[in-house]
């Protein structure tokens, strides 16, 4: 008898826990889907309406032009991403991936989403490579390879 409440009680609690887990899974879907589209095309009126009206802002379309322009120059396209985070945050969502380039640059990639309407759009992103971050905090006679 015990050993069938035990398992009864370990079920429930197994599925709730996947219940839990899951109800994340189709925003995370819908915001790499937004990734996606947004690094993979550089047509801004197709990718204006996938940002929140701030970084619209912010990003106006000829900024836009300029900046990924440096990146497609400088790093070429992006050509893998892999997934190594996903935080949630009191009013966002960070999808945080490895992302790597033509030219063989793996940098990191941070994606903060907020969810309008029940709808995602991307609030703002950022690029960076975390081994020269790495480089600059390390202690003064530390190597450097």
């Amino acid at each position: 008898m015990k050993k069938k409440v035990m398992l009864f009680l370990m079920t429930v609690l197994m599925s709730f826990s996947a219940m839990c887990y899951a109800s994340y899974g189709s925003d995370l879907d819908a915001e790499t889907k937004v990734v996606d589209q947004f690094f993979a095309s550089r047509d801004y009126k197709k990718i204006v309406g996938l940002m929140d009206p701030e970084l619209a802002k912010e990003l106006p379309a000829d900024r836009y032009k300029t900046q990924f322009g440096e990146i497609d120059k400088e790093l070429g396209k992006m050509t893998q991403k892999d997934l190594l985070g996903y935080r949630l945050l009191k009013d966002m969502h960070v999808l945080i991936y490895a992302a790597k380039f033509e030219k063989g640059a793996v940098l990191e990639l941070d994606v903060f989403f907020k969810t309008v309407n029940g709808k995602p759009l991307m609030a703002n992103f950022s690029l960076y490579d975390p081994n020269a971050q790495a480089q600059a905090q390390a202690p003064a006679g530390a190597e450097k390879k």
